[in-house]
């Protein structure tokens, strides 16, 4: 789907790897803080990258609210929920990429509908 994952966790280096590596993720970083989490989505979008972010907790907030997209898990807090765009009410992480899936779908169909309507 041409999507980079990366893992962003306050955990330490050893479970984040371990995590990450069953996973499947593209990269992983460890023992972030929630500012150290929220510079790494600016400096993506400052590049032209388009970041959905995936969250349950309170310390994922301000990064929920500040990605493009913003998914967060039903399980989590009150905090993670406000702040995200998306709820998943299955808490299963992998649907960032069927939300994903469905976002270029919606697009395409947007963009098929807006060339049929200047047509007439």
């Amino acid at each position: 789907m041409g999507i980079r994952t990366v893992m962003v966790t306050g955990d330490n280096p050893i479970t984040a790897a371990a995590i990450a590596a069953e996973a499947g993720v593209d990269d992983f970083v460890a023992e972030a803080r929630p500012e150290e989490k929220l510079e790494l989505i600016r400096r993506a979008q400052a590049q032209g990258q388009l970041v959905a972010m995936t969250g349950d907790g309170t310390n994922d907030a301000p990064t929920l609210a500040e990605a493009d997209v913003g998914l967060a898990m039903h399980s989590g807090t009150i905090a993670a929920k406000e702040a995200a765009n998306l709820i998943d009410l299955d808490s299963d992480p992998t649907k960032l990429l069927y939300v994903v899936e469905i976002g270029k779908q919606m697009l395409t169909t947007r963009g098929a509908l807006t060339t049929i309507l200047y047509c007439q």
